[in-house]
């Protein structure tokens, strides 16, 4: 384990390299192209690297797209060429100029974010580990990186073979993907802690340089860095007096930010919206032609890192261009509104399908459960007061406890970004539609609150939650321009530095919780050596097109275990075996494959009753018409009768997990005798 360890911290600095020759270095040399300036170090370093990145990514795909990928390899070469003919030059001109607070608070709320994710996916004694959602967010993510190194096209859903992958943003993926096979990194260092270290530099930079050059002050930069990293809700609040611990991060139901490293798509796109807007600001104050090609390539893209900030993106611009049309009867923003939209169609239309719909209009969702759910407030008393007032039709009490449940939601999850009404009040009272970076800004604020409050998604109904984490890293600059401001209005050191400690140890628990909570407790799930050995006979016997058949997810089998890690295939359904394997399953992760839109019941169904069924014809006639060459068992999984007459036979056991392989030969003649 410790040299797993001294590994891992050996090649950090060596995954930070590549990253400078395969975004930064590129990055640079378009803006240099470009004639895009800046005077500011962290700036430049900021944009090249987040240009880059978008880039090397639209790239990758469209490569893929024509199946010649293998020339992403002439991007590598450009940003390896620059990177040594340049070497300080193209840095030399920008300064570099923090103070020690940007310093700590960057290298603290690094360590805090990465060191969430870092647990996972290491090989441990018993086999690879997994923390909180990691055994499934984690394994669908790792599913496709692994299905993205074949560059099948079109682009293949591994945990629902013969599908291919729709209504999902891919985009994160696909780059994590596209590292792994250039270089030697594995997938599992990359997603769970090299990705991570890379994704928090660039989001604390982007909070930082979006903040400091809106307000023309480093201390409130500094700040944006320390709500960014650092806020949470007010969870702790309730769970110190009930169970006396300071969890609760998502208790009014929306995930932090500094836990956003965990789904890398939110992480991605965090990066991209934030440096979107330090670029549109900088556009609104001269409009220079230069930055556009820039904000059309980060604002167009952001859409399949995640669909939903990238139509917080495309709502916002909307919202701009008829402002101005109104204000100045102008047709100045046409270019960027139309660009960024044709970028988001042109990479989402491919992918999307029956997506029109989906979310449902259903008020007050998210609220409610959040009062009622025992896992949350559990305040059956307040609903039970709401019910009956509604049916003594005493609609000024409703709308009491209405109102009290919107503000208990809209504060608790705030956390200490509550200060930011007043930067967002002063904004709406003093300059509303007279900049037009603040009516941008403002609108997908307000969108990113209102969306879930009065929808839910179709499918799986609180995954709209995660506009709010918008809203959260939204307000959170904005109660990073109240703090600092507040703090000039105080003139004794003393005070500045109670009410600063104030804020902080107020923002802080939920983070310190979380902390606790990774470290103290056990990893939920696991993959066995067993397992692992199994897989590792599937990746290197089976073809990249043979398909893996596996038993349906058993809910009660988790009951047979007595202390986590449980095996995963017991702890969850998951698509752990395309992810360790290589291979696409016929069926697998429901609640995934749900999410984006798969109709996958009757599927469900039929494969219920074909590991409950005791007759040959039925298993037969299932295996043949479903054309299953390949069937793996994990642990006690078992069918009801011996398939042996049907050609399947056993070609790897172990204690954990068995593969199976269906002659069809045999199956085909296989005829039922007659019972005398």
């Amino acid at each position: 384990m410790l040299q797993q360890i001294v590994i891992q911290i050996l090649l950090i600095p060596v995954f930070l390299a590549v990253g400078l020759i395969i975004f930064t270095s590129p990055g640079a040399l378009i803006l240099k192209k470009l004639k895009i300036e800046s005077d500011d170090l962290l700036e430049k370093f900021l944009l090249s690297t987040v240009l880059g990145l978008v880039i090397f990514t639209l790239l990758a795909y469209f490569l893929t797209l024509i199946h010649l990928r293998d020339l992403i390899w002439a991007w590598v070469m450009v940003g390896l060429i620059f990177a040594w003919i340049e070497k300080v030059n193209i840095w030399k001109s920008a300064i570099l100029k923090v103070s020690k607070w940007f310093w700590i608070v960057l290298i603290v709320g690094m360590i805090g974010q990465v060191a969430v994710n870092a647990p996972s996916g290491f090989k441990y004694p018993e086999g690879i580990y997994f923390w909180s959602s990691h055994g499934h967010d984690g394994i669908w993510h790792l599913s496709l990186m692994e299905e993205f190194h074949k560059g099948v096209v079109p682009l293949q859903n591994p945990e629902y073979a013969g599908y291919t992958l729709q209504n999902y943003h891919f985009f994160v993926d696909l780059l994590m993907s596209e590292i792994t096979r250039l270089f030697p990194f594995s997938n599992l260092d990359v997603y769970f802690r090299f990705m991570p270290i890379l994704f928090s530099l660039l989001l604390g930079l982007s909070a930082f340089c979006l903040v400091r050059r809106w307000t023309k002050k480093e201390g409130a930069g500094i700040w944006a860095m320390i709500l960014t990293y650092f806020c949470g809700s007010f969870g702790y609040l309730l769970t110190i007096p009930r169970s006396h611990n300071l969890s609760g991060e998502s208790i009014f139901w929306v995930s932090q930010t500094q836990s956003v490293l965990g789904n890398p798509p939110h992480a991605s796109a965090f990066i991209i919206l934030t440096t979107f807007l330090f670029v549109l600001y900088r556009y609104f104050e001269t409009k220079p032609k230069n930055l556009l090609p820039v904000l059309i390539l980060l604002g167009g893209s952001i859409i399949e890192f995640k669909v939903y900030g990238g139509l917080l993106v495309l709502g916002g611009l909307v919202i701009v261009l008829i402002v101005d049309l109104l204000r100045k009867r102008s047709l100045g923003l046409i270019p960027l509104t139309a660009g960024v939209f044709l970028v988001s169609l042109g990479i989402y239309l491919p992918n999307s399908q029956n997506s029109q719909d989906f979310v449902i209009w259903q008020p007050w969702w998210f609220i409610r459960t959040m009062v009622v759910a025992s896992d949350r407030l559990n305040w059956m008393d307040m609903e039970l007061r709401r019910q009956t007032y509604i049916y003594e039709h005493n609609l000024k009490r409703v709308i009491q406890l209405e109102t009290e449940a919107f503000l208990i939601f809209l504060t608790g999850n705030l956390g200490m970004r509550i200060l930011g009404f007043i930067a967002f009040w002063q904004m709406l009272r003093q300059r509303i539609f007279s900049h037009y970076f603040e009516v941008f800004f403002l609108s997908i604020t307000t969108a990113s609150f209102f969306i879930p409050v009065l929808f839910v998604q179709k499918g799986v109904a609180w995954n709209v939650i995660q506009f709010n984490q918008y809203f959260l890293l939204l307000f959170g600059f904005l109660a990073a321009i109240a703090t600092f401001w507040l703090l000039t209005k105080l003139k004794s050191k003393a005070l500045k530095i109670a009410f600063a400690s104030i804020v902080i140890i107020l923002a802080v628990p939920t983070q310190v919780g979380l902390l606790l909570q990774f470290y103290t407790n056990h990893p939920l799930s696991m993959v066995s050596n067993q397992e692992l050995a199994a897989l590792s006979f599937i990746n290197k016997n089976l073809t990249s097109r043979d398909i893996v058949f596996t038993a349906p997810f058993d809910g009660y089998s988790a009951a047979g275990f007595t202390k986590p890690p449980i095996p995963i295939y017991a702890w969850y359904d998951t698509g752990y075996v395309p992810a360790f394997s290589g291979r696409r399953t016929f069926l697998s992760d429901s609640e995934q494959l749900t999410i984006m839109g798969y109709k996958i019941e009757d599927k469900l169904k039929q494969r219920e009753l074909l590991f409950q069924s005791k007759d040959l014809k039925f298993i037969q006639k299932y295996l043949q018409e479903n054309n299953i060459n390949y069937i793996y068992l994990v642990w006690n999984q078992q069918f009801k009768v011996d398939l042996t007459p049907l050609g399947v036979s056993t070609i790897f056991e172990n204690d954990h997990a068995r593969v199976l392989k269906v002659d069809h030969k045999v199956l085909d003649s296989y005829i039922e005798i007659p019972k005398i």
